[in-house]
């Protein structure tokens, strides 16, 4: 989501009720119907809460997800002995829920290691 999508979004939820942010907060179901997303499950503050209506999950990388499971070990196995920078939320969980109802990723294998 570029920056002026994402500043519109946020003044759009200021002045209505049709969009709301949810910040620090970690989504880790999506709620369908007839094979589409209709909200999803998350935790915030100690709280499982839900939202309905459509979703957009902003989630970082997955350059800390080193499981033989991992995004990383699938679209790029030869960096799974490299060390990281990334935090251990950097996991792409948001990507593997995305994936696991069926839709597509590009560009995955396009990891950034350090030193560049």
């Amino acid at each position: 989501i570029t920056y002026a999508l994402m500043q519109a979004f946020e003044k759009l939820a200021e002045v209505s009720d049709r969009a709301k942010i949810v910040n620090k907060a970690r989504v880790h179901t999506l709620l369908t119907n007839g094979g589409g997303v209709v909200g999803c499950i998350y935790e915030k503050a100690g709280q499982t809460l839900k939202e309905y209506g459509p979703i957009i999950l902003c989630s970082g990388g997955f350059g800390a997800d080193f499981g033989s499971d991992s995004l990383l070990a699938k679209y790029r196995p030869d960096l799974l002995h490299l060390p990281t920078t990334n935090g251990e939320h950097c996991t792409g969980d948001a990507i593997k829920m995305g994936e696991a109802l069926g839709a597509k990723s590009v560009d995955l294998e396009w990891v950034q290691v350090h030193p560049t």
